[in-house]
This record gives C-alpha cells, structure tokens and sequence, in this order.
C-alpha cells in the first residue's frame, strides 16, 4: 500500500483534537519536523473556524508560507491514499464547500536533522490576508501550535443544532471578524 507523507501543524497533530477522532487513519507520527523554507502557524487571538470540514469553533491553526525567520514544527505522518482523501475533505473542501486551506507539497525536515521529507500540508488558501491579521494584532504568528489553545473548542451552532451532521459545518471567519472579509 502507497503512503504519503503528511505534515500536521495544527489539530491533527498527535494528541490533538482532530487526531483523536482520526488516530485509526493517521497512526502515530514518524518524526517531529519543521518546514525548510519560512512559514509560520498562524492563529487568531479569537476562537472562530471558517474551515467548513471542521464542526468546532476554537483558535483555528492555519500555515502561512513565508512569514520569516520562523519554521513552522508539527508531525510527520505515514498515511494512505484512503487517508489523505479523508484529511482533503476535512481540510480543502473537496466536497463542494470551500475552506481557508489548499493542499500543497512542502519540504518539511526532521528537528533531530534525520531526514528530509516532501510532504503534503493544507497551506493558508489566502496567505497575505493571514500576514495582515498578524500585522494588526488580532493573531500570533507561531513556530508551533501549543495544545493549550486547542482546548477551548466548541461546538459551532450547526453542531448543536444536529449533532453528528455531515459537513460543511458553519463558517466563522475570522478574517471577516477582524474586519478584513470580502
């Protein structure tokens, strides 16, 4: 069986809240990396998600290339083709609703310098509006995303609503709360 390596930054890393729900698919991680190239984990002082895969409103991660000097850490996951469709529905949107991210291939290395790895990532689908979120004080630009701001994740109002709906969930933007939506 083919394996694809993946890079999580965010509520897929081990332990997390999107990892424990997926923890069949994903399995434990094979390595700690960081990317190679600048890239930061972006994430807003307010809980909001507009990731419509995603059925929790809390302080939502989202990869932005070029924010230097930083290099964004996470786990490097194995995971299959069956896998890594399953995460492009969490992540991209890939049934018919739209989300903040795009799938792309980013070189991520091993923070023992083991390795190095071509891996897929959900990057930020509009970087330059995250950069301006951080340039105006209404999100952190990090080097990793620390669980303690995954804790406080709630329910979006859909979710109360009809618990265990299918996505696409609801959408709080935080780009739009900060005054910055189109």
């Amino acid at each position: 069986m083919r394996r694809v390596s993946y890079f999580a930054y965010g509520t897929t890393q081990r332990g997390f809240t999107h990892h424990v729900r997926l923890a069949d698919v994903l399995g434990d991680p094979v390595a700690r990396v960081r990317t190679e190239a600048a890239h930061a984990v972006v994430v807003p002082r307010r809980a909001a998600c507009s990731n419509p895969g995603c059925q929790y409103v809390h302080r939502m991660a989202v990869l932005v290339p070029g924010v230097e000097p930083l290099r964004a850490e996470g786990d490097l996951f194995l995971v299959s083709d069956d896998a890594a469709a399953l995460l492009d529905r969490l992540e991209t949107g890939a049934d018919g609703f739209s989300g903040p991210y795009v799938r792309e291939r980013v070189a991520v290395s091993a923070t023992d310098g083991a390795a190095t790895y071509a891996a897929i990532a959900y990057v930020a689908r509009d970087p330059a509006r995250w950069r301006e979120l951080v340039d105006r004080g209404e999100a952190e630009a990090l080097t990793a995303y620390p669980r303690h701001l995954a804790t406080d994740a709630a329910l979006k109002a859909c979710c109360v609503r009809a618990p265990g709906h299918d996505a696409p969930h609801d959408v709080v933007d935080p780009l739009a709360a900060a005054g910055s939506g189109r």
